[in-house]
C-alpha cells in the first residue's frame, strides 16, 4: 500500500478519472431515484410501471455502450500514441452507428409500446401506463445516444470534469421538471407518469446541446463531416474487432438483466416495485464501481499503448485489490443506507418485507460486482481481452442463474426472496473463473494498429 502511495502518477492518474467518473454516475444515478421516489408517492403501480417500461431505455443503452466501449479502448491506447487524427475518426464512426440503434428504438417505442410492456409483465394497469410513458419518452432515444458518444470521448481525454459538470447540472434540470409535471406545480397540470416521460425528453435534449455546443466551442475532438460521410474501412474493422466482444457481452449480460427483469414483473406488483427501489439504491452506490472499471480501462489502456507493458501490469494488480476494498466499501453503504432511502417511499407492508430481504443479498452480490466491473471491464479490455467476459456470461448467467431461477419462480414456485436471491448469485459464482483468467495476463498486451 506504502508503494502504492508513493507511484505519484497512479495515484494522480486515478484520481484525475475516477472522481469525476464516479461524480458524474452519481449524478445520473440521481436521476433515476428522483424518478423513481416521486413516482413512489404518486402509486405504487406507477413505479414499477415505469420501472418495467425503463428496460426499453435500457436494452438501447446496450448498444450504445458497445460503441462508447469499443471506443474507449481505441482512443485511450491512441491518445498514448498522440494520434488524434484516428481518435477523430473513431467519433465518427461512433456517431453513424448511433444514429441508427436512435432510430430503431424511437420506432419501436413509438409503434408498438403495448407490445414491448406484455413482455414484461402481464398485469393491464401496469401495461397501460408504461404504454403511455414509452410513447413520450421514446423520442428523448433521438438524443441520449449522441450524448454518450460525446461524454464517452470526454473522459478518455481527460475532460471528465467537463462531463460531470454538463451531468450535473442535467440532473438537477431533471429533479426540477420532474417536480413540475409529475406532481403538477406552478399551474401545470399533474401529470403522473407522462410527467416522467416529458422531463427526459427535455433533460437529453438539453445534455445534447450543451455537450455538442462543448466539442464545437473546444474543439477537444473534432467532429469533421468528410469522416462521418466516409467511412474508414480499415477503421472499422479494427474498430469492430474489439467492440464485436464487447456487444456478446453487453447482449449477454443486459439480455440477461432484462429477463430478470420479466421473472420479477410476473410476481407482481409487490415484487416488482420492491426490486425496482432496490435497484435504485444499488445503482447510487455502485457508482464507486464505475468509476473504478472505467478508470481502470482508461489507466491501463494507456500505458500499454505507451508499449510499457510491465507497468500495465502493476497497475492492473493495484487497481484488482482497490476494486475488492471497494466492493465492501459499497455492501456497507447498501446495508447502511438502504433502509434510510426505503423510508421515503410509499409502499405497501409485503414490498417492505421484501425489501429487507433483497438489500442483504444485493449486498453481496455488490462486492462481486466491484471486483469482476473492474477486472473484465476495466483491465482485461484495456488490452483487447474482450471475450472473456462473454463466454463467462454465457455459462453463468445464461447457463446456470437464468435457468434456476425460471423453475425457481414458475415451476416450483418459491417465495419471491428466494428468487432473487438466486438471481443475486451471477457475480458471485463468477468470480474464481475471473481470478484464474486474469492471473494468466493473456490481457497485458498493445493493440494499436503500426
Amino acid at each position: 500500500m506504502n508503494n502504492l502511495l508513493k507511484d505519484k502518477e497512479f495515484v494522480s492518474g486515478l484520481k484525475k478519472l475516477m472522481i469525476p467518473i464516479t461524480f458524474q454516475t452519481l449524478m445520473l444515478n440521481a436521476v433515476s431515484f428522483g424518478d423513481t421516489l416521486m413516482l413512489g408517492l404518486v402509486s405504487q403501480e406507477s413505479l414499477a410501471a415505469v420501472s418495467l417500461a425503463s428496460q426499453v431505455s435500457f436494452v438501447m443503452s446496450l448498444f450504445i455502450s458497445t460503441l462508447t466501449g469499443g471506443a474507449t479502448v481505441l482512443s485511450a491506447q491512441y491518445i498514448g500514441k498522440k494520434d488524434m487524427d484516428t481518435v477523430e475518426g473513431v467519433l465518427a464512426l461512433i456517431l453513424r452507428d448511433a444514429l441508427l440503434v436512435s432510430l430503431i428504438f424511437f420506432g419501436l417505442a413509438e409503434c408498438c409500446p403495448q407490445l414491448l410492456m406484455r413482455v414484461f409483465t402481464g398485469e393491464a394497469e401496469m401495461i397501460g401506463i408504461g404504454a403511455e410513458y414509452l410513447r413520450i419518452a421514446g423520442v428523448s432515444y433521438l438524443f441520449s445516444g449522441f450524448s454518450q458518444c460525446f461524454l464517452c470521448m470526454l473522459k478518455v481525454n481527460d475532460r471528465a470534469k467537463t462531463g460531470t459538470f454538463i451531468t450535473t447540472g442535467i440532473v438537477f434540470l431533471d429533479l426540477f421538471l420532474n417536480a413540475i409535471f409529475i406532481f403538477g406545480l406552478f399551474g401545470f397540470p399533474a401529470m403522473g407518469a407522462r410527467g416522467a416521460a416529458l422531463t427526459t425528453v427535455l433533460s437529453k435534449g438539453v445534455e445534447l446541446i450543451a455537450v455538442a455546443a462543448y466539442f464545437r466551442a473546444s474543439g477537444v475532438v473534432r467532429v469533421k463531416g468528410r469522416k462521418l460521410l466516409r467511412p474508414d474501412f480499415s477503421l472499422e474493422q479494427e474498430f469492430w474487432k474489439y467492440s464485436f466482444p464487447i456487444f456478446l457481452n453487453d447482449m449477454a449480460w443486459g439480455g440477461g438483466v432484462t429477463v430478470y427483469s420479466v421473472i420479477i414483473g410476473h410476481l407482481g406488483t409487490d415484487a416488482t416495485a420492491a426490486n425496482s427501489i432496490v435497484t435504485v439504491v444499488k445503482n447510487l452506490v455502485i457508482c464507486i464501481s464505475t468509476g473504478m472499471g472505467s478508470a481502470s480501462g482508461i489507466l491501463v489502456g494507456r500505458v500499454l499503448g505507451e508499449n510499457r507493458l510491465s507497468l500495465g501490469k502493476l497497475y492492473g494488480r493495484r487497481l484488482s485489490r482497490l476494486a475488492l476494498l471497494c466492493g465492501f466499501l459499497t455492501a456497507f453503504l447498501v446495508l447502511l443506507c438502504g433502509p434510510f432511502i426505503t423510508a421515503f417511499f410509499k409502499t405497501g407492508e409485503t414490498t417492505r418485507d421484501f425489501l429487507a430481504w433483497m438489500l442483504v443479498f444485493c449486498a453481496a452480490n455488490c462486492i462481486a460486482r466491484c471486483v469482476n466491473g473492474t477486472v473484465i471491464c476495466g483491465i482485461f479490455s484495456a488490452g483487447g481481452d474482450t471475450k472473456f467476459d462473454a463466454q463467462s456470461l454465457l455459462v453463468t448467467m445464461w447457463g446456470i442463474i437464468i435457468p434456476v431461477a425460471l423453475c425457481a419462480a414458475f415451476w416450483w414456485k418459491l417465495p419471491v426472496v428466494w428468487v432473487y436471491f438466486i438471481l443475486s448469485m451471477d457475480e458471485i459464482i463468477k468470480l474464481p473463473w475471473v481470478y484464474a483468467h486474469y492471473k494468466k495476463y493473456g490481457w497485458v498486451k498493445n493493440i494499436m494498429r503500426e
